[in-house]
């Protein structure tokens, strides 16, 4: 098997696992092109070509003299996929005498070393590859003579994963999509290393189907104490050099014009050599403005260029056009293939707007519970130890304020950009000729009528494209008419309604008990293009609910980078007022709502994302449910399907936390986000030390998104609307505070006893941080939720009917629930001086939670003033 060898800062990529746009140093000599990348016929896969012979490369000897040279990142390891032609990447690191006698681990910092998607189920030319990356360490061999020199594969049980990648998912399929690695160094390794410059190797060893690469975005040899060893510099890739170089007219611009538009040039891979019908800007921003954002090199869109089907050549014009074409595009040199947009941190409100995308890197991410703490309660993360007082506490934990979730450092790694982007086109999914009707035209599927999300979103863009301000300066909308306002926000909301309905169903159910939705027909297309040679290989990820949630999945990513290019052309990351809010027809005034930066979708969006809301569920013969909330490939892997859940849920806070809607589920519905927060830390569990950091990290998160909640919450939505009448479902109290009453309860801030056990606190590990911080969060949660709710008129509240199932299942404790009881009953006595509450079926309802709240805050020494508040509320609600 031959290899095709690139040197070190050579490669980025675009698209799929390695998509993106920039090139290598001058000199450098890039990957040979493969002859069978040349486009195929839509029916005819190309025959694959005989291995290309591996370049040289460029790197000195070991044995050359003169000065160190630098080591330059990222070490981009990427091609078109074709396991035949595996990728290898040669990075320098030089050591002096004393680092070679301490090393004992080579570390590295990776982006996207593992597989993500769903596995190949079409025909192939090759098998799809199992195993994405190998390594080794080469020392001072050359790697002319490195031939004996075997091949390490980076899998979760050769290397060993920081803390919080090891636990949450590791590689395959995990949560993170960027890792830290240490790989052991063995006598045969460190006998290797010399005095001077030491050589190091990746290699991708090919495609799953959807990836065509990784990076390597930081590289050090290390001793026993994760001290770094190598003497030589590092040096970046300046992808603003690239830009820079590309802002000169030329044929190649023109040509790449052709490409970038053109439908039917591609391939789906070079893997499977099947023409489709999307363009490159048909999954990208429609001018690829994604890719000159997040600062993908001209290298990595060559190289997806070649995964897709294209000649080295032909890449090189897209490049040529994407660098001309976006010149007015701000460099933002924190934007980066692996950088998560978005990723919240200190400081990212006073950036110009158009630096928020990019976000605040991964090392904004927290592993420290003190650390992320500290950032919650917004004190310095300082390396001191944690001493919270309660007005530090209280300042947060007020449903009054807005806590600024943008800029919150918080402990968990966001989606990076290659997520958003769709793994195949809904083109491609419903072509022409579907059953029902086609992407491009229009749908009529069961339960609905015609249904042309497309055409919705061309009218909405040409909507931003004719009303911009007349002044010229970009993302300024205030001179919008409320008449104005009124129009767009009429036009966003159902959008994302239209294109769910397009769909079909709802969360774990797109079936229709008659007929097709267009979920299923998706599928459906989708099957008849299966191999029964890849689907053998994993049987449960090609069943036909597994291809609904192909076409589930890719459609609400193709939404959301609709969104992204929406929100970056026009400037609509700024004041959320502006298209957020309620309009009076009577006088002709617009209120707005919102923060001050933010998406104005108050619809389906990033949230949509989560594998929580694309999965189908399975059922056995008897109707019982044997997978839900997560997709159909990943039950080796739950922990990481969760944790990319939760990621997808927070960012959705960070970017757009809706703008205390009507519709509280959109953007953001509270319940799911902070549900997951505690499933994850469950499903990680708490048997070793790392387990535990990470589980406590997940409750932290979730206290945040208790209080960012009760501020959400905090509005004019009437808690009951008497004259709605029809199914509860639809009553707009729904949407308002009443339906998050039982999250904001006490009793979800102390141990709590019923008559079926103890439940106990998800917020008593912070003692293990500071002494006493249970107590001061308890305390600050009695003053969010007596501002939320003790104000509140008890002849507002609907009174619970335990006859009434319009919300799946008896009132009283219906998760939607937004009522409270009618009478209440005293609390069972479950020893002496101790009462509890009474539970039935791991239920109990909302008196029994309130009248036990003030008993034990009581007990546990909780603010009195606070308790003697909620106290009168609750006599107020039962006199």
């Amino acid at each position: 098997m031959a290899a095709v060898m690139v040197t070190a800062g050579l490669l980025v990529g675009c698209g799929g696992d390695g998509g993106g746009t920039d090139t290598g140093p001058v000199g450098t000599t890039p990957p040979a092109e493969n002859p069978a990348s040349s486009p195929a016929s839509p029916t005819t896969p190309t025959t694959p070509t005989t291995p290309t012979t591996p370049t040289t490369p460029t790197t000195p000897s070991p044995a050359a003299s003169g000065p160190t040279t630098a080591l330059q990142l990222p070490l981009e390891v990427l091609g078109d996929g074709l396991p035949n032609t595996p990728v290898v990447a040669t990075a320098n690191l030089t050591l002096d005498a004393a680092g070679v006698g301490a090393a004992t681990q080579l570390w590295f910092q990776c982006h996207r070393c593992g597989f993500f998607g769903p596995p190949e189920f079409e025909a192939t030319r090759y098998a799809p590859t199992q195993i994405k990356a190998s390594l080794r360490v080469l020392g001072g061999v050359s790697a002319d003579n490195a031939a004996d020199i075997p091949w390490v594969d980076i899998t979760d049980s050769t290397v060993t994963l920081a803390d919080a990648e090891r636990v949450q998912g590791g590689l395959n399929r995990g949560g993170l999509y960027t890792v830290r690695i240490s790989y052991a160094l063995d006598a045969n390794t460190r006998a290797r290393l010399v005095n001077g410059m030491n050589l190091v190797q990746f290699r991708f060893n090919g495609t799953d189907g959807e990836s065509n690469g990784f990076r390597v975005i930081a590289l050090q040899v290390r001793n026993a104490a994760g001290q770094s060893l190598a003497t030589n510099a590092v040096q970046r890739d300046n992808i603003a050099l690239e830009k820079d170089a590309g802002k000169t007219m030329s044929d190649a611009v023109t040509a790449g014009q052709t490409l970038w538009n053109g439908r039917g040039l591609l391939l789906k891979s070079a893997l499977t050599g099947r023409s489709i019908q999307a363009a490159c800007a048909s999954c990208h921003a429609s001018d690829g403005r994604d890719l000159q954002y997040f600062n993908y090199s001209n290298h990595a869109i060559v190289q997806r260029s070649r995964f897709h089907g294209l000649s080295q050549a032909q890449g090189q014009q897209i490049a040529a056009f994407l660098r001309y074409s976006l010149q007015s595009v701000p460099h933002v040199a924190q934007a980066a293939p692996w950088n998560p947009p978005y990723q919240p941190g200190p400081g990212l409100d006073s950036r110009p707007l158009a630096e928020w995308s990019a976000g605040a890197g991964l090392d904004a991410v927290v592993d420290s519970p003190a650390d992320a703490v500290k950032a919650l309660f917004g004190q310095p993360r300082d390396g001191t130890a944690l001493a919270l007082t309660q007005t530090d506490v209280d300042r947060v934990m007020d449903a009054t304020a807005t806590l600024n979730t943008r800029e919150v450092a918080m402990p968990i790694q966001f989606p990076d950009w290659n997520a958003y982007l769709p793994a195949m086109h809904p083109m491609d999914i419903w072509p022409s000729g579907s059953a029902g009707g086609a992407w491009e035209t229009g749908a009529t599927f069961a339960g609905n009528g015609k249904l042309d999300p497309l055409g919705t979103y061309k009218k909405i863009g040409a909507w931003f494209q004719s009303h911009q301000n007349p002044n010229g300066v970009h993302g300024d909308w205030s001179h919008l008419t409320p008449e104005q306002r009124n129009e767009i926000q009429s036009l966003l909301q159902p959008s994302g309604f239209e294109l769910y309905a397009f769909a079909g169903g709802g969360r774990g159910n797109h079936i229709a008990s008659s007929g097709h939705y267009g979920a299923q027909v998706g599928a459906a297309n989708l099957q008849q293009l299966a191999s029964s040679t890849n689907t053998a290989r994993e049987p449960a990820a090609f069943t036909t609910h597994a291809f609904i949630e192909r076409a589930v999945g890719s459609l609400f990513q193709w939404n959301v980078v609709q969104h992204w290019e929406w929100a970056q052309r026009y400037g609509l990351e700024g004041n959320q007022q502006w298209f957020i809010g309620d309009y009076d027809a009577s006088t002709k005034t617009w209120k707005g709502r919102g923060e001050a930066r933010g998406w104005p979708f108050n619809t389906v969006s990033a949230f949509y994302l989560a594998p929580h809301m694309v999965y189908q569920t399975d059922t056995d013969s008897s109707g019982k449910v044997t997978r839900e909330w997560i997709l159909a490939w990943e039950t080796g892997n739950r922990v990481g399907s969760y944790y990319r859940t939760n990621a997808w849920y927070q960012a959705q806070v960070s970017i757009n936390p809706g703008a205390q809607s009507d519709w509280v589920n959109f953007s953001v519905d509270w319940p799911y986000l902070t549900g997951f927060d505690e499933y994850l830390a469950n499903e990680i569990g708490g048997t070793t030390s790392a387990q535990g950091t990470a589980g406590l990290l997940s409750r932290i998160r979730l206290l945040q998104a208790r209080i960012k909640s009760a501020q959400y919450v905090n509005n004019a939505i009437p808690l009951y609307v008497a004259s709605d009448t029809g199914s509860l479902i639809n009553n707009r109290g729904r949407f308002g505070r009443g339906q998050v009453l039982k999250h904001l309860m006490p009793t979800s801030f102390m141990d709590a006893s019923s008559t079926q056990g103890t439940a106990y606190s998800q917020f008593s590990g912070l003692s293990q941080l500071q002494s006493g911080l249970p107590l001061l969060v308890l305390n600050g949660a009695l003053k969010q939720f007596n501002q939320v709710y003790a104000s509140t008129n008890p002849a507002d509240w609907r009174r619970c009917d335990p006859n009434n199932n319009d919300l799946g299942e008896p009132e009283p404790t219906a998760g939607f629930a937004f009522c409270v009881d009618r009478s209440k009953r005293a609390l069972p006595l479950l020893s002496p001086g101790v009462y509890g509450m009474t539970s039935v079926g791991d239920r109990i309802t909302p008196e029994q939670k309130l009248q036990y709240s003030v008993w034990k805050a009581q007990q546990l020494g909780a603010d009195a003033s606070r308790i003697n508040t909620l106290n009168a509320w609750v006599g107020r609600l039962w006199p």
